[in-house]
């Protein structure tokens, strides 16, 4: 009987990792990293400033720290005053600390979803 049992078990278990295995690899891809979050931005004040999650209900604040960057829509360094109110932004925070950016990405058109 259990000879019976073991081929349709593993068959089963083949079907659940194959099925499971597209919804892993979109979970990491739309979290991506656990320090980097992506949302709209609002307003800069020197080297604070504020951004909302990607559907624009919550707001947050987020300090540059002192060695972050800040990558235009060009993919060239810029500036936190150079960004525009609503642009869709990544932002890569440091380690145990939520609150201070080390990098801040405009995103382009297509990488709005990631």
């Amino acid at each position: 009987m259990s000879y019976r049992v073991l081929p349709l078990f593993l068959v089963a278990l083949a079907l659940a990792v194959f099925v499971s295995a597209p919804m892993v690899a979109g979970e990491k891809d739309e979290k991506g990293d656990k320090n980097t979050h992506v949302g709209k931005f609002v307003s800069a004040s020197g080297n604070d400033f504020k951004m909302t999650d990607k559907k624009g209900d919550k707001e947050h604040a987020h300090t540059l720290a002192a060695d972050a960057k800040v990558i235009g829509a060009e993919g060239k360094e810029g500036k936190l005053d150079e960004l525009k109110a609503g642009q869709m932004i990544r932002v890569t925070t440091k380690e145990g600390d939520p609150k201070t950016a080390t990098k801040v990405e405009v995103l382009k058109e297509k990488d709005k979803d990631k």
